[in-house]
């Protein structure tokens, strides 16, 4: 039997060889990718290229917060003052341009080299300033990034607007991703080398996290450290706050209270009108957007972490706003594709109004991809989509916390796009979504209280009413006046303090060197 089985292998020896050979081949090849020393390694068994080589104990993750301006007629500001001179950007020196041909950050080079020069190539002049407007000279000639608006991204919702927001949860992780690397790569030409590395996602094992302890932090001395911050540029607040505070339970103590806080205080900014040429309010509400796409790519990231938390709910609420926010500045993107068409050849040399262009052309494709091509496509798709987002809030918020507040916001998206459409429906819909909130648990700050009981009186004065045909336009025009006038406290405080803070108008010649 011991020489039978000899012969067999004897015989059959070649394919013994060429079955251990392939097995050997395959092993080193897979063990080669998965150990490689190269930043583009390939991870054979698992996506390749969001975990890192060493183990983490948890996922790291940044954040960016950004607020409107409210109902009161101002809008987003621009940057942050102080931050410097302006400055141009570099040539790309020593920067390998190649090893991005044909890949997805082709047109983002492409765009980094033709912003490399904006400044010199046009004047960056003030026009048609209003003597009068009471706004601080270092507020008109601060810093504003040009060259940012262009090859950042202004409107990064428009990608996925036509999605479920669940999608965009399932896909934050990847989006932050390609966000961080893009970053990374604008960071490197503008230095001129490629010395800082790839950017990777690492993940955390199952069950290694510790628990978090609250954080104690009251009103009056995070009031303190927010005006404290409040000069420092937007990133450098984020990352500080990040570092700090983002480790602490994000259901007990003052966390979400902090989140919230940062959002509306300090990392959102009121715009101010100060010249009869509009295209300076596109700019500077595009310059506030570049904080909102670092914010939305970074805070979506967060979500499925902070999903059913008291700080995922404050999450939802400021994402909520972002894209409140996007839709204003979509208005803004076609009343400055008509600025550009009524541009006479003077303007056209001016920063802001080739900004302008190149921001227009950079959108129009993706735009008509969209199907967006009015307002009135802008209107639709948002608030569809805002409507999702409060949904989740309402079915993911914990034991009821601001649910109050998420029915009020849900019905004012509703009664907002019911007049714009005049879809008595909607209206009608608004009103139910309204009168659910007496019954819902009292769990956490109801912030549009006064705004809710001032809709409740009007409808209960009519007779309780509960469908839109019977109220009249006037009742109608008296519903909109609430929800447009309802931050309008909030937005004076915030006024003021900004005015104090930033824009002291002790300061005003100063600012007349530029800064």
């Amino acid at each position: 039997m011991q020489k039978g089985i000899l012969n067999f292998l004897f015989e059959n020896r070649f394919y013994f060889a060429f079955y251990f050979s392939v097995v050997l081949h395959i092993t080193f090849i897979i063990y080669s990718f998965n150990h490689s020393d190269s930043p583009y390694q390939k991870t054979l068994c698992g996506p390749p290229w969001i975990y890192a080589t060493e183990d983490e104990k948890e996922v790291s993750f940044q954040m960016s917060f950004g607020k409107s301006s409210g109902e009161s007629g101002s809008a987003e500001a621009a940057d942050d003052p102080g931050d410097g001179e302006e400055g141009e950007e570099g040539d790309g020196g020593g920067f390998s341009k190649g090893k991005y041909k044909g890949s997805q950050w082709e047109e983002l080079v492409k765009d980094l080299e033709g912003t490399s020069s904006l400044r010199k190539q046009f004047k960056n002049e003030y026009d048609q300033i209003n003597e009068n407007s009471g706004v601080a000279d270092s507020y008109i000639k601060r810093n504003r990034d040009y060259e940012d608006i262009i090859v950042k991204d202004v409107l990064p919702t428009v990608k996925g607007i036509r999605d479920p927001f669940r999608v965009d949860i399932e896909t934050a992780e990847d989006n932050l991703f390609v966000h961080k690397e893009r970053n990374r790569i604008i960071e490197e030409f503008r230095k001129g080398d490629e010395s800082s590395p790839p950017i990777t996602m690492r993940v955390s094992k199952e069950g290694e996290a510790e628990p978090k302890s609250p954080l104690s932090m009251p009103k009056e001395d995070r009031s303190k450290y927010l005006d404290r911050t409040l000069k420092q540029k937007k990133e450098k607040q984020l990352d500080e706050f990040i570092s700090r505070y983002m480790g602490y339970d994000p259901d007990k103590g003052d966390l979400s209270f902090f989140v919230r806080d940062l959002y509306y205080e300090n990392l959102q900014r009121l715009a101010y009108p100060f010249s009869g040429d509009p295209s300076y309010f596109s700019i500077d509400y595009f310059q506030e957007n570049l904080n909102k796409e670092d914010f939305l790519r970074q805070m979506m990231a967060a979500l499925s972490e902070n999903l059913g938390t008291n700080t995922g709910t404050e999450i939802l609420f400021t994402i909520e706003n972002i894209y409140e926010i996007q839709s204003r500045a979509l208005e803004q993107y076609f009343q400055a594709k008509e600025y550009l068409k009524l541009a006479t050849p003077e303007l056209r040399e001016t920063l802001r109004y080739e900004t302008l262009r190149r921001v227009e052309e950079k959108y129009r494709k993706l735009l008509r991809d969209k199907k967006i091509f009015t307002l009135k496509d802008v209107e639709e798709a948002y608030s569809k989509k805002r409507v999702d987002i409060i949904d989740t809030l309402i079915s993911k918020t914990p034991k009821g916390y601001r649910i109050k507040d998420g029915y009020f916001d849900k019905g004012r998206i509703l009664w907002e796009a019911g007049m714009a459409r005049k879809d008595s429906k909607l209206l009608t819909e608004a009103i139910t979504n309204w009168n659910r909130i007496p019954n819902l648990p009292a769990n956490g700050d109801f912030l549009n209280e006064k705004a809710f009981e001032a809709i409740q009186l009007l409808l209960r004065d009519l007779g309780n009413v509960s469908e839109a045909e019977r109220l009249s336009s006037g009742s109608k025009d008296q519903i909109e006046f609430i929800l447009r006038t309802r931050l309008s406290e909030a937005m004076n405080k915030k006024k003021e303090r900004e005015d104090k803070l930033l824009w002291p108008k002790a300061k005003q010649k100063q600012g007349n060197s530029g800064n």
